[in-house]
């Protein structure tokens, strides 16, 4: 059995399956998780998975999720305005920022797995006892300007 810190680039979300959807909204009464107004209509609603998906370590053995993908534990219901919201980050028409928000974290996520990345493959290049290379010169700040006196003839 091995474990992955993320899912499998191959793996693609199964479907949530109608009693998954019918045991999380019973289990919420109804109502959204993230702003606790009544859900109404399925065509208002859509199901949050917390943690993210993308943030579960994976099983390989069992090609799912660890929590597996539709343990409805781990599913929310939310109308489409939060879930735009958690998703994507606060904002109207023109989104400002995403900060706070799942898109944020994963992206953020990303950034600093490139730069660990990055930074590993140069600990692994470097011969031991090799400088680093310079990143650039240090600027001086200068001598303090003197003003000019004019000597009368």
């Amino acid at each position: 059995m091995t474990i992955l810190d993320r899912p499998h680039p191959d793996w693609k979300r199964p479907a949530i399956p109608t009693r998954v959807k019918l045991d999380v909204v019973i289990r919420q009464e109804g109502k959204c998780k993230a702003t606790g107004e009544k859900l109404g209509t399925l065509s208002n609603t859509q199901f949050d998975h917390r943690p993210a998906l993308w943030e579960r370590k994976f099983d390989t053995e069992a090609w799912d999720t660890i929590p597996p993908a539709n343990d409805p534990n781990y599913i929310e219901a939310v109308t489409i305005e939060a879930h735009d919201k958690r998703t994507n980050g606060p904002g109207g028409e023109k989104r400002i920022t995403t900060a706070g928000s799942d898109a944020h974290r994963r992206k953020k996520d990303r950034r600093a797995a490139e730069s660990r990345d990055e930074f590993r493959r140069n600990v692994i290049e470097r011969e031991c006892g090799q400088k680093r290379k310079p990143k650039g010169t240090i600027r001086s700040r200068g001598f303090a300007k003197r003003e000019r006196t004019l000597i009368p003839n």
